[in-house]
C-alpha cells in the first residue's frame, strides 16, 4: 500500500510539473477571441461576430522587408480626410501621410470614414454583413459613409497592395503581413488568393 501511495504521489507531481513547464514554454502562443460588431445601414441594424487570432510580435522573423513608396506630389483630385485630429490624404483609393518633401503611402487608419468607395472595390461578406475591399482596406457602410475596419479571420481577398506588404515567418510558418494583419496564400477556383489568419499583437 505504501509503494502504491508513493507511485500515485509521484504521478501527481509529474503531471503538475509537466503542466507548469508546458505553460512556461508557451507564453506567447497565439490567442483566439471574438468581438461583436454592430453596423447601422438604411435604418437597419446588423450584428456580426468578428473572429480574431493574435500572434506574438516577438516571434516574427522578416524574410522580405516592405516596400515603402514615397511620391513628390499627389496630383489633382486628392481629398484631405481628418481623422482623430490628423490629416490624411486620399487619392485613387490609397492613403498618404505627408513626409518631408513628399507623401508616403500608408494603410488606412481604422475608423476613418469616406463618402465614396474607391473604383474597383470588391464586395465581400464578413459574417453576414456586406463589406467592401480595396487594396488592403476593408470598409463597411455606416449611414451615408464607409468606415475602414479590421477584417475577420477566414476572410479571403483576391489581391494585396503592392506597397507595405512584408514577408514574415512565425514559428516556421510563412505569412504576408499588411497593416498588422497576417495572410496566407490559398489556391481557389479563382486562382491564387489571400486568406486572413490573424493579426500581430499591439
Amino acid at each position: 500500500m505504501k509503494s502504491i501511495s508513493q507511485i500515485a504521489f509521484l504521478i501527481l507531481i509529474m503531471t503538475f510539473f509537466n503542466g507548469y513547464v508546458f505553460g512556461q514554454k508557451n507564453p506567447n502562443k497565439h490567442r483566439r477571441g471574438t468581438k461583436t460588431v454592430v453596423v447601422h445601414k438604411n435604418n437597419r441594424r446588423y450584428t456580426t461576430v468578428v473572429h480574431t487570432t493574435r500572434y506574438p510580435r516577438n516571434k516574427v522573423v522578416v524574410v522580405k522587408r516592405r516596400n515603402v513608396r514615397t511620391i513628390p506630389n499627389l496630383g489633382a483630385g486628392y481629398v484631405t480626410v481628418v481623422h482623430r485630429g490628423r490629416n490624411y490624404y486620399y487619392h485613387g483609393g490609397r492613403y498618404y501621410n505627408q513626409f518631408n518633401n513628399g507623401y508616403t503611402v500608408i494603410a488606412a487608419p481604422r475608423g476613418l470614414r469616406i463618402k465614396f468607395l474607391p473604383v474597383g472595390n470588391r464586395r465581400i461578406l464578413i459574417g453576414s454583413v456586406p463589406h467592401y475591399y480595396y487594396m488592403g482596406t476593408y470598409y463597411r457602410a455606416q449611414g451615408n459613409e464607409y468606415e475602414a475596419v479590421e477584417p475577420t479571420v477566414g476572410t479571403v481577398v483576391p489581391e494585396l497592395p503592392e506597397d507595405n506588404v512584408e514577408e514574415v515567418t512565425i514559428d516556421g510558418q510563412s505569412y504576408l503581413e499588411y497593416d498588422n494583419i497576417l495572410y496566407k496564400t490559398v489556391v481557389t477556383n479563382s486562382g491564387l488568393q489571400y486568406e486572413v489568419v490573424g493579426k500581430l499583437d499591439d
